[in-house]
């Protein structure tokens, strides 16, 4: 087939093209479709046509990729279109990203607090999301995207955009292990909120630096929650001054300062109590708190803050959010040898659970259990928990790391059963 333009067939010739401006390595053919004003359909067949002339390549079941030999010729065709209809295109495309996004966010979190502004999606018709697994599911095959997706929006002025897809990852992301995705994610969201919404760019601070805490990166974590709480005081919102806080504490605790995260915590629960409306908050810091108790050996107050999460989490119909109180409760139990107890926990937890995608808190659930298991010298359901914990969290992310050890060296010491 020749690569002379015009001389594919329309609308392969204009796919062809806007592939060479697409941000992230592939795509699928929905936010093509909304760029061109075409059907999915009319795009999947026009992709079908490109891969067929090897112009593209197909990585099943349905994303495909500009080659790397026809990459310079696409870019010469896209060169020669108008700026502003590339423009409109390109915003689009990012429109689709940001729509699809926010349509998740009330699936997963139907009752968080919304910082960014309404975005203009530029025209853009979401991709179908009715459920919190099915918006985890479409962040798992776009999340290595995302971040270029963000970056386009920064470098074209749609900040509306970078801000909405933001917010949007951060609930997408944190059942996740994707914390380097959402890391780049935040800081664009920061950038941006700097640029045109100064007011919440402690929001998107904190993140990034909550982000920074769970890859490691400790010190850039820490001047991140700094910069975060110097932010939100300056705005005199209680709101911000309780999630730049939470965050903080949050940081430290990773950081291996108990004391000091209960100092930051202690900082977050005042401001949090000037907002009677946000439960979910609430529950946040006092399992955060908890957590801190927890590190710190003081499991008496560990236990008392952990099971005031996991009852407002359960009161809330969250069982996300009771599953994170639940597995740090299980630690504190099975340190004052209260293993049978923290069985129970677990279980509960994990029925309410069900088959949930969300990865990381169903993983801290199963590991707390393996845990108490070998506790309690069950070496059948010690070993299946980390054999499975071992195939889930082998390439889940860079995140995973930490828990894919723990459950490595479980396994590990655990013997086989002698039957």
């Amino acid at each position: 087939m020749s690569l002379v333009h015009g001389h594919l067939p329309d609308p392969a010739q204009r796919v062809y093209e806007l592939l060479a401006d697409l941000p992230g390595p592939d795509t699928t053919a929905a936010p093509l479709a909304c760029a061109l004003g075409r059907p999915d359909h009319e795009v999947t067949a026009a992709l079908q046509v490109l891969h067929t002339a090897r112009l593209v390549e197909h990585q099943p079941p349905d994303r495909y990729r500009l080659t790397d030999r026809y990459r310079q010729h696409a870019t010469h065709l896209r060169d020669q279109v108008p700026p502003p209809v590339r423009g409109a295109q390109l915003a689009g495309v990012l429109g689709w990203y940001a729509a699809t996004a926010a349509a998740a966010i009330p699936t997963l979190a139907p009752h968080a607090h919304r910082f960014s502004p309404p975005a203009t999606h530029h025209g853009a018709v979401p991709a179908t999301i009715t459920s919190a697994n099915q918006a985890r599911t479409w962040f798992g095959r776009e999340h290595h995207v995302l971040p270029a997706v963000v970056t386009a929006a920064l470098d074209t002025r749609h900040d509306d955009l970078a801000l909405e897809l933001a917010e949007a990852c951060w609930h997408l992301a944190r059942p996740t292990y994707h914390h380097d995705d959402l890391a780049c994610i935040q800081h664009a969201g920061h950038t941006a909120a700097h640029r045109t919404a100064p007011e919440i760019a402690a929001v998107f601070r904190a993140r990034h630096a909550v982000a920074l805490a769970d890859l490691g990166h400790h010190d850039d974590a820490r001047t991140a929650a700094a910069d975060a709480t110097d932010l939100a005081h300056s705005g005199g919102d209680p709101r911000l001054a309780a999630l730049a806080h939470a965050a903080a504490g949050r940081v430290l605790l990773a950081a291996g300062t108990p004391e000091a995260a209960l100092r930051a915590l202690a900082l977050a629960l005042r401001h949090q109590r000037r907002l009677a409306d946000d439960t979910h908050g609430h529950a946040v810091v006092h399992r955060r708190i908890g957590q801190a108790y927890l590190a710190h050996r003081r499991f008496t107050d560990a236990i008392r803050h952990l099971r005031e999460s996991r009852d407002a989490m359960t009161r809330a119909r969250n069982p996300l959010g009771a599953a994170q109180a639940v597995a740090s409760l299980a630690e504190a139990l099975i340190e004052t040898g209260r293993v049978a107890e923290a069985m129970g926990e677990l279980g509960r937890a994990r029925r309410r659970l069900g088959e949930t995608t969300a990865l990381r808190y169903r993983a801290r659930l199963d590991l707390a259990a393996a845990r108490a298991a070998h506790l309690l010298g069950d070496t059948g359901i010690t070993r299946r928990l980390t054999h499975d914990l071992i195939d889930q969290l082998t390439d889940a992310g860079p995140g995973a790391a930490t828990d894919l050890q723990a459950a490595t060296d479980l396994h590990a010491a655990t013997p086989h059963e002698h039957r």
